[in-house]
């Protein structure tokens, strides 16, 4: 079984209040092509932030307010969607949306720091994708390795734009000794 993992898809980190470099030049790439990837169920975390988050800088936090709960800047990317619904209508592909950082007091870069979806045990292959590569992907992913699923991991680098330019997802890779690939070596179906 194959699952793509996509963290944090969403318009703020793309278009919006957030945006992280080459974010809308990396969920295009992963949209042309997940239509006809070779998975076999998809996972996507989402920031849902309430209005008055912690990680805001009106609250003292790092960050602008971004990802609100029911806001247009929540929503996931409609290009990246409309691949996704694309994807469910031809293959009747399963999705598993995961909210994080819901609560106003606590942030969370990761939707599996103390557990995942049982469904990944069952995975042969994780691809892994979405933004920021140095933020909320890698610390998943850092998550997911301590979890046990490092084996399992392969992140699609050209499609986890980062705030750095890939440097801290790099060295995790090398670190974990994950797999990695690119949109145009994934595996499709034909």
């Amino acid at each position: 079984m194959n699952i793509l993992l996509i963290v944090d898809p969403q318009y703020d980190f793309i278009d919006g209040t957030l945006p992280v470099p080459r974010a809308r030049e990396g969920m295009d790439r992963l949209a042309k092509v997940l239509p006809d990837m070779s998975i076999d169920h998809i996972i996507i975390t989402m920031d849902a932030h309430t209005i008055d988050h912690c990680s805001f800088k009106a609250q003292g936090g790092l960050w602008p307010a971004h990802c609100v709960k029911y806001s247009p800047g929540a929503a996931i990317d409609s290009n990246l969607f409309e691949a996704v619904a694309t994807r469910v209508s031809k293959h009747h592909t399963p999705i598993t949306y995961i909210e994080k950082a819901t609560s106003q007091d606590r942030d969370e870069y990761s939707a599996f720091t103390t557990s995942y979806p049982r469904i990944m045990d069952n995975a042969d292959i994780i691809y892994v994708a979405g933004i920021a590569g140095d933020v909320c992907v890698h610390t998943s992913v850092g998550d997911l390795v301590r979890q046990g699923l490092g084996e399992k991991m392969c992140v699609v680098t050209d499609a986890c734009p980062s705030l750095d330019g890939g440097e801290k997802l790099s060295a995790l890779i090398s670190e974990s000794g994950l797999q990695q690939t690119t949109t145009t070596s994934l595996p499709l179906n034909h």
